[in-house]
């Protein structure tokens, strides 16, 4: 039966609708199977019973059914490509229909009875140098066979879907590619931060050890403060064990040093960060949602105004939450905007907390406390 224009239209605006919507789902990252999405929007737009995708395995000698909808028993079976409809269709690129398909040789075995399947339509899902697999939509022997314009239909969902695919798995290779340098670069700042830090610390301690016959108290003033450097340099390797191990999970801790990561280029330098007490368990979301643009602003200013050339950042939790940035710069100027020193002030009020600044020399140190309870 030959289908009018308007049935035609509304068929093609089905396939085209359905590719956009895979394709929204790939590129916002929350399609999770991809191959189960096009194989189920397949099925529904073309009516059909039946929906597998095949892809071929390491070696290429078969294809295998990833995903079979409507027999998800089959799911996992393999068919050589040399002798079978799908394998053909797999290896030269060129769409197939099938009218029986149940005397294909594509199923020798399973559980599905051959006799059952009627029209088939294969078509390849392509890439740029080979297919990615192939799409087949089966019907069975009592239904409609699909039709030559079906399968046009079908190419150039697949030709769609499969280029979202394609561009989905290129994104993701080059987020995991980010992530490894991320933590290349974290490696290095391991190494030239707190190797340096040990290595100051150990000889700062011959240095004391050097002294303790002719000054036991500088000696003992000596040690304290190579205590003092090794637990920083504790906080340090515990910061970078966390950044290594982070995942997309928000968390405090995670969301100031990617704010501290953002302002570094600015800085010219890298700061310090501490965190002291349960930070990413018992802060509040609202919490967070204040101190972080407290974390900017301070930031932002020292990367304008201080001249500085290190700074630290310490997130501790005690009987309240208290967020310190110190920085060795050129101090707050006696006149000038003061807009943002007043933003940080109020959003301490608000949930009635404090704003600080300390004058140090040189440098500045902003302290910004708020009450959990």
């Amino acid at each position: 039966m030959k289908l009018g224009p308007l049935e035609d239209s509304h068929r093609r605006e089905a396939w085209l609708r359905a590719s956009n919507e895979i394709t929204a789902a790939l590129l916002s990252g929350t399609s999770g199977n991809e191959l189960s999405l096009i194989a189920q929007h397949a099925r529904e737009v073309a009516g059909a019973p039946m929906a597998a995708i095949a892809l071929p395995d390491d070696d290429r000698e078969n294809l295998i059914f990833e995903v079979v909808q409507g027999a998800k028993v089959l799911t996992g079976t393999t068919v050589a490509i040399a002798d079978t409809a799908s394998g053909q269709v797999f290896r030269t690129g060129e769409a197939m229909l099938v009218d029986h398909y149940g005397d294909a040789p594509d199923w020798r075995t399973g559980p599905v009875p051959k006799g059952h399947l009627g029209s088939a339509a294969i078509v390849p899902l392509p890439a740029s140098d080979e297919p990615l697999g192939v799409l087949l939509l089966v019907r069975l022997r009592d239904e409609p066979r699909f039709k030559q314009a079906d399968v046009e239909l079908l190419r150039n969902f697949a030709a769609h879907v499969a280029m979202a695919v394609r561009y989905s798995q290129v994104r993701a290779d080059q987020e995991r590619l980010m992530v490894f340098e991320d933590r290349e670069r974290i490696a290095r700042d391991l190494h030239d931060l707190v190797i340096q830090r040990v290595f100051a610390t150990g000889m700062a301690l011959e240095a004391a050890a050097s002294v303790i016959g002719v000054d036991p108290d500088d000696a003992a003033t000596r040690v304290r403060n190579a205590v003092n450097d090794l637990d920083v340099t504790i906080q340090e390797i515990r910061t970078t064990v966390f950044a290594l191990q982070q995942g997309a999970t928000e968390s405090l801790r995670s969301e100031v040093l990617s704010t501290v990561e953002q302002a570094r280029k600015g800085l010219g330098f890298a700061p310090s960060v501490r965190f002291r007490g349960p930070v990413d368990t018992a802060v509040p979301r609202e919490v967070n949602d204040q101190l972080l643009p407290v974390l900017r602003e301070a930031l932002s200013n020292m990367a304008r105004h201080a001249h500085a050339t290190a700074a630290s950042i310490e997130v501790a939790l005690d009987e309240d939450l208290l967020l310190r940035v110190t920085d060795n710069g050129v101090g707050i100027p006696p006149s000038g905007r003061r807009s943002g020193l007043t933003l940080m002030a109020s959003r301490a009020e608000r949930l009635d907390g404090t704003f600080t600044i300390n004058r140090l020399s040189p440098g500045t140190e902003l302290q910004w406390r708020v009450p959990l309870s």
